[in-house]
């Protein structure tokens, strides 16, 4: 199996989102998403998902903490304040699947209502207007430098991405699907 190389996962991004303005419209609706599979998710909340290693517990949980640090950082980004580079360590495969950095490992302990408020407070930090700005880029382990716009595009794919695993393990655990 052939990876996508990072220029090719970027294009794919950028595409998907391809302005400030359309990324915050859709991340406000993705945000939204989320919410509602969280609520969605408490019947079968700490249940292994078919086809999947994590609860849904875990996997949401998993992108809070996700969503959480690109927030602070995208705030970082957007600021004068100096940024101190991370070691250049890249992201590892395994199966060519990617693997959650030990920073976001879930401990998948917390209620729906915690995460929640977890989830509303990264809100304001993601659905922000951020320009392009090549000059003011962080280290992603698996995209390389990328400034707070396109750390923006990741928040929002991931969080579409952690979504929709979380849907298709609640549809096949026989769970409703949350109206939108």
């Amino acid at each position: 199996m052939t990876l996508p190389t990072e220029q090719e996962q970027m294009a794919a991004l950028r595409a998907a989102y391809p302005t400030p303005d359309d990324l915050v419209s859709r991340m406000h609706r993705e945000l939204d998403a989320f919410g509602a599979v969280i609520r969605a998710a408490e019947p079968h909340w700490n249940t292994v998902q078919p086809g999947r290693e994590w609860t849904p517990a875990q996997e949401l949980e998993h992108a809070i903490i996700i969503n959480e640090g690109t927030g602070r950082l995208v705030r970082l980004l957007r600021s004068d304040k100096e940024i101190r580079q991370p070691p250049q360590v890249p992201g590892e495969y395994e199966n060519g699947k990617r693997q959650a950095p030990a920073s976001t490992i879930p401990a998948g302990d917390q209620t729906p209502e915690q995460l929640l408020e977890r989830h509303a407070a990264t809100r304001d930090l993601l659905a922000v207007a951020a320009p392009a700005d090549p000059g003011r880029t962080f280290y992603h382990p698996f995209m390389g430098q990328l400034d707070a716009l396109d750390w923006l595009r990741m928040a929002a794919y991931q969080t579409r991405h952690h979504r929709q695993a979380v849907e298709r393990g609640l549809a096949a655990l026989g769970g409703a699907a949350p109206v939108r």
